[in-house]
């Protein structure tokens, strides 16, 4: 049975040492096409990114599953951050105002850095938009937009996002 000659034990060795190949090799991928990309930072398979050549990844960086990042404006994220599956984080939009001139589509780009400060913890689905700064040691909860800039050891949470206690 095969069950005898590879044990759990076993199996989940060589799961990890599977799933360890796989990271760095998505790693390795990733490093040549980022602005810049830290030491042990990891990006999963299925995390995108969108003008690479304009975002960088500071040291310690994880960006989990269906993380998307669009980077036209920039993007630029510090050390020792987690990203939680499906949040995104875009530095590019369309200026709203422009829809009244039917001009939605056409030169109406809005394309602001975003800077992500150091040992920040982005939840799952959370939304950064365009021109946001958030400061080093805050948390940004699952699900939260964040339209307007953070400062540093801030829980964020909320649609809007909001304040709601320093850490």
């Amino acid at each position: 049975m095969i069950v005898e000659r590879f044990p759990v034990a076993t199996a989940r060795i060589v799961h990890r040492r599977l799933r360890s190949a796989r990271t760095r090799a998505v790693a390795a991928s990733w490093r040549r096409r980022l602005a810049a990309m830290g030491q042990e930072s990891t990006i999963a398979a299925t995390a995108r990114i969108y003008v690479p050549g304009t975002v960088t990844l500071g040291r310690d960086v994880h960006l989990n599953d269906f993380v998307h990042i669009w980077g036209g404006g920039g993007v630029t994220i510090g050390d020792h951050v987690m990203v939680a599956s499906h949040a995104v984080i875009t530095s590019q939009s369309h200026d709203v105002n422009a829809r009244a001139a039917g001009l939605l589509y056409r030169d109406t780009d809005d394309w602001r850095p975003v800077i992500i400060g150091r040992n920040v913890w982005i939840g799952a689905g959370a939304c950064i938009l365009p021109g946001v700064e958030i400061g080093d040691d805050s948390v940004i909860a699952a699900g939260a937009v964040v339209t307007r800039s953070v400062a540093p050891r801030a829980l964020v949470m909320g649609v809007p996002g909001r304040v709601v206690r320093r850490l």
